[in-house]
Protein backbone atom coordinates (compact mmCIF):
# COMPACT_ATOMS: atom_id res chain seq x y z
CA UNK A 1 0.00 0.00 0.00
CA UNK A 2 2.33 2.59 -1.16
CA UNK A 3 -0.07 5.94 -2.53
CA UNK A 4 -2.63 5.20 0.56
CA UNK A 5 -2.76 6.62 3.71
CA UNK A 6 -3.88 4.59 6.37
CA UNK A 7 -5.85 6.13 9.72
CA UNK A 8 -6.60 4.64 13.29
CA UNK A 9 -10.05 5.10 13.50
CA UNK A 10 -9.39 6.54 17.01
CA UNK A 11 -6.79 9.07 16.21
CA UNK A 12 -9.01 11.39 13.74
CA UNK A 13 -8.57 15.16 14.82
CA UNK A 14 -6.33 14.10 17.46
CA UNK A 15 -4.18 17.10 16.67
CA UNK A 16 -6.45 19.09 16.44
CA UNK A 17 -7.91 18.76 19.88
CA UNK A 18 -4.32 19.22 20.98
CA UNK A 19 -3.72 22.08 19.65
CA UNK A 20 -7.22 23.40 21.17
CA UNK A 21 -6.04 22.28 24.43
CA UNK A 22 -2.76 23.83 24.76
CA UNK A 23 -4.47 27.58 23.26
CA UNK A 24 -6.81 27.35 25.87
CA UNK A 25 -3.65 27.15 28.66
CA UNK A 26 -1.95 29.61 26.51
CA UNK A 27 -4.82 31.80 26.91
CA UNK A 28 -5.38 31.15 30.24
CA UNK A 29 -1.73 31.94 31.54
CA UNK A 30 -1.75 35.52 29.29
CA UNK A 31 -4.86 36.93 30.54
CA UNK A 32 -3.84 35.38 34.21
CA UNK A 33 -0.59 37.17 34.47
CA UNK A 34 -2.61 40.56 32.79
CA UNK A 35 -4.44 40.43 36.32
CA UNK A 36 -1.70 40.17 38.08
CA UNK A 37 -0.45 43.02 35.94
CA UNK A 38 -3.21 45.02 36.25
CA UNK A 39 -3.03 44.52 39.74
CA UNK A 40 0.71 45.54 40.44
CA UNK A 41 -0.21 48.66 39.01
CA UNK A 42 -3.05 49.68 40.73
CA UNK A 43 -0.61 48.73 43.70
CA UNK A 44 1.87 50.63 42.39
CA UNK A 45 -0.30 54.11 42.44
CA UNK A 46 -1.57 53.16 45.55
CA UNK A 47 1.87 53.86 46.83
CA UNK A 48 2.03 56.87 45.07
CA UNK A 49 -1.08 57.99 46.03
CA UNK A 50 0.03 57.37 49.80
CA UNK A 51 3.37 58.82 49.46
CA UNK A 52 1.60 62.29 47.91
CA UNK A 53 -0.60 62.32 50.87
CA UNK A 54 1.94 61.98 54.07
CA UNK A 55 4.28 64.17 51.84
CA UNK A 56 1.07 67.15 51.90
CA UNK A 57 0.53 66.39 55.78
CA UNK A 58 4.16 66.70 56.62
CA UNK A 59 4.19 69.88 55.05
CA UNK A 60 1.74 71.29 56.72
CA UNK A 61 -1.00 71.04 54.25
CA UNK A 62 -4.54 70.82 56.06
CA UNK A 63 -6.30 67.29 55.69
CA UNK A 64 -9.05 68.66 52.88
CA UNK A 65 -6.05 69.48 50.82
CA UNK A 66 -3.86 66.24 51.45
CA UNK A 67 -6.90 64.55 50.52
CA UNK A 68 -7.20 66.27 46.93
CA UNK A 69 -3.55 65.63 46.39
CA UNK A 70 -4.08 61.71 46.86
CA UNK A 71 -6.95 62.02 44.63
CA UNK A 72 -5.45 63.68 41.99
CA UNK A 73 -2.04 61.70 42.24
CA UNK A 74 -4.30 58.06 42.13
CA UNK A 75 -6.72 59.46 38.91
CA UNK A 76 -5.47 56.96 36.74
CA UNK A 77 -6.58 54.29 39.10
CA UNK A 78 -10.22 55.97 39.96
CA UNK A 79 -12.50 54.71 37.32
CA UNK A 80 -14.47 56.59 34.52
CA UNK A 81 -14.34 60.50 34.86
CA UNK A 82 -17.60 61.87 35.61
CA UNK A 83 -18.70 65.61 35.85
CA UNK A 84 -16.79 68.10 33.86
CA UNK A 85 -16.02 66.42 30.92
CA UNK A 86 -15.10 69.76 28.75
CA UNK A 87 -11.57 70.04 30.42
CA UNK A 88 -8.16 68.19 29.45
CA UNK A 89 -7.01 65.41 32.30
CA UNK A 90 -4.75 68.09 33.03
CA UNK A 91 -7.00 70.81 33.75
CA UNK A 92 -9.48 69.07 35.23
CA UNK A 93 -6.88 67.53 37.87
CA UNK A 94 -5.82 71.49 38.54
CA UNK A 95 -9.31 72.65 38.65
CA UNK A 96 -9.82 69.54 41.31
CA UNK A 97 -6.43 70.99 43.11
CA UNK A 98 -7.93 74.79 43.50
CA UNK A 99 -11.52 74.22 43.67
CA UNK A 100 -12.04 70.42 45.34
CA UNK A 101 -15.33 69.29 44.89
CA UNK A 102 -16.92 72.87 44.15
CA UNK A 103 -14.76 72.27 40.29
CA UNK A 104 -17.23 69.73 39.52
CA UNK A 105 -14.25 66.87 38.23
CA UNK A 106 -15.03 63.74 40.29
CA UNK A 107 -14.22 59.83 39.06
CA UNK A 108 -16.04 57.44 39.29
CA UNK A 109 -14.52 55.63 42.19
CA UNK A 110 -14.13 58.93 44.52
CA UNK A 111 -18.18 58.70 45.28
CA UNK A 112 -19.44 54.85 44.45
CA UNK A 113 -23.30 55.42 43.47
CA UNK A 114 -23.87 51.46 45.11
CA UNK A 115 -22.86 49.08 47.63
CA UNK A 116 -20.47 47.20 45.81
CA UNK A 117 -19.16 49.78 43.57
CA UNK A 118 -15.01 50.35 43.84
CA UNK A 119 -14.40 52.99 46.34
CA UNK A 120 -11.01 54.39 46.93
CA UNK A 121 -11.03 55.23 49.98
CA UNK A 122 -8.22 58.04 51.64
CA UNK A 123 -6.80 59.14 54.92
CA UNK A 124 -4.40 61.31 56.11
CA UNK A 125 -2.87 61.58 59.98
CA UNK A 126 -1.12 64.57 61.12
CA UNK A 127 0.62 64.57 64.76
CA UNK A 128 4.11 63.70 65.18
CA UNK A 129 4.09 61.83 62.29
CA UNK A 130 2.22 62.56 59.12
CA UNK A 131 0.42 59.60 57.26
CA UNK A 132 -1.92 58.45 53.97
CA UNK A 133 -3.46 55.79 53.50
CA UNK A 134 -4.62 54.61 50.25
CA UNK A 135 -7.78 51.55 49.52
CA UNK A 136 -9.22 50.66 46.14
CA UNK A 137 -12.03 48.59 47.95
CA UNK A 138 -13.84 46.21 45.68
CA UNK A 139 -11.01 46.56 43.29
CA UNK A 140 -12.47 45.26 39.75
CA UNK A 141 -9.82 43.13 38.83
CA UNK A 142 -12.14 39.93 38.17
CA UNK A 143 -15.29 39.27 37.08
CA UNK A 144 -17.70 37.78 39.17
CA UNK A 145 -18.18 34.28 36.89
CA UNK A 146 -14.21 34.26 36.75
CA UNK A 147 -13.68 34.59 40.12
CA UNK A 148 -16.39 31.56 41.02
CA UNK A 149 -14.73 29.79 38.70
CA UNK A 150 -11.54 30.14 40.35
CA UNK A 151 -12.94 29.77 44.04
CA UNK A 152 -11.92 33.25 44.84
CA UNK A 153 -14.60 35.07 47.20
CA UNK A 154 -13.16 38.66 47.11
CA UNK A 155 -10.84 40.36 44.64
CA UNK A 156 -7.93 41.27 46.56
CA UNK A 157 -7.91 45.16 47.19
CA UNK A 158 -4.63 46.77 46.70
CA UNK A 159 -3.59 49.55 49.27
CA UNK A 160 -0.68 51.60 50.83
CA UNK A 161 0.35 53.49 54.16
CA UNK A 162 3.49 56.05 54.52
CA UNK A 163 4.53 57.42 57.40
CA UNK A 164 7.02 59.60 57.12
CA UNK A 165 8.26 62.64 60.51
CA UNK A 166 5.85 65.81 60.34
CA UNK A 167 8.32 68.47 59.58
CA UNK A 168 5.85 70.71 59.61
CA UNK A 169 5.82 70.79 63.61
CA UNK A 170 9.43 72.81 62.87
CA UNK A 171 7.89 75.75 61.43
CA UNK A 172 4.21 75.88 61.85
CA UNK A 173 4.22 76.58 65.64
Amino acid sequence: MTGKRSHRSGERGAAIFESIAALLILCLLFFGMLQIFYWCIQKQFCEYAAFYTAKSAALGYRPNFCLRAARVAAISISGKRRGSSNLSEKDAAASYMTSGDASGVYYEYWYPQKKNDPELYLTAGTGTIASGTIRLLNSPLLGPGFAALLGISNNPEPSSSVQTYNYSLLYME
